[in-house]
């Protein structure tokens, strides 16, 4: 998975620095020499997969906090060098916190909110939060989820607490550029969205997710990345459906530039192929953290 989150991180570089040599030529005064553009900055972005505590990821974490409490933080140390020292780091926590001790992993997960600490501590900036359990405790379990993340300072996009959080974008610094994180999900295992509450889960479509890219655009982000959670679990190939979305998602433009820079693909828990499509990098799947 370095390898490929390395591949990623050249895409936004290469992607930033073109659109910084853009900008640098639209203020040309004609008549006069063009002052030196400064020399374009890119920055290097990791992002991972699924962060699912299963029951015996739960029993481990407990066991290493001694037996009292949870502690989630030695299962992700083998990677905390390369998360830490991105200048964005993006996880997808797939499942939400539980309360008063009652953690269960498959089929209803809800996690230790401790999970959120360790996620902090390994360097992650934000983490997409859209996923098939992202309604299994509720409204409940995305409001304890959120809360938790935001305690430790993890940013999140993909789920809300109300509406109005629902509607603002979430937007990272990486170095000086501005990157706005968008999430979806295919579904919710058939749950309904909570009575009156429409916004809790961003679902995948097509018109959304472009019309959210062009609000953030226009807010002002330079790059816009894109977080989907689909596809078919234990294939190791992009399914129909990711292969049209991701085409017709890369091939949106405004003002001839792409609506969406990059996708970062969720929830198959196998690694899946990465390529451009329509000039765009699409990682269709990340697999499990």
């Amino acid at each position: 998975m370095i390898a490929r989150r390395r591949q990623v991180a050249l895409a936004l570089t290469a992607l930033l620095a073109g659109g910084a040599a853009c900008q640098a030529h639209d203020h040309e005064t004609p008549g006069r020499p063009a002052p030196a553009a400064a020399a374009p900055r890119g920055f290097t972005l990791v992002a991972s997969g699924d962060v699912l505590p299963h029951s015996s990821i739960i029993d481990r974490a407990r066991f290493d906090a001694g037996g009292s409490g949870y502690d989630f933080r030695p299962m992700l140390a083998g990677i905390r060098s390369v998360v830490s020292r991105a200048d964005l780091a993006l996880c997808h926590m797939e499942t939400v916190y539980g309360a008063n001790g009652d953690y269960t992993g498959y089929p209803t997960f809800k996690s230790p909110p401790e999970v959120a600490q360790a996620l902090a501590a390994t360097g992650y900036d934000g983490c997409s939060t859209a996923s098939n359990h992202s309604l299994d405790d509720g409204s409940g379990g995305i409001r304890r989820t959120l809360d938790a993340l935001d305690r430790v300072g993890v940013r999140h996009a993909g789920s809300a607490r109300t509406e109005a959080e629902a509607r603002t974008v979430t937007v990272l610094r990486a170095g000086s550029a501005k990157v706005a994180h968008l999430a979806y999900t295919y579904d919710t295992n058939g749950l309904p969205l909570p009575k009156g509450q429409p916004w809790a889960v961003d679902l995948m479509d097509e018109k959304k997710i472009l019309a959210d890219a062009r609000a953030a655009r226009k807010a002002g982000a330079d790059v816009v990345v894109v977080s989907l959670h689909w596809g078919t679990e234990w294939q190791d190939e992009p399914d129909e459906q990711q292969v049209v979305l991701a085409r017709d998602l890369t091939a949106a433009r405004t003002g001839g530039r792409p609506d969406v820079d990059l996708i970062l693909g969720t929830h198959a828990h196998v690694p899946q192929a990465y390529e451009k499509v329509n000039g765009t990098w699409v990682v269709y799947g990340m697999g499990d953290q």
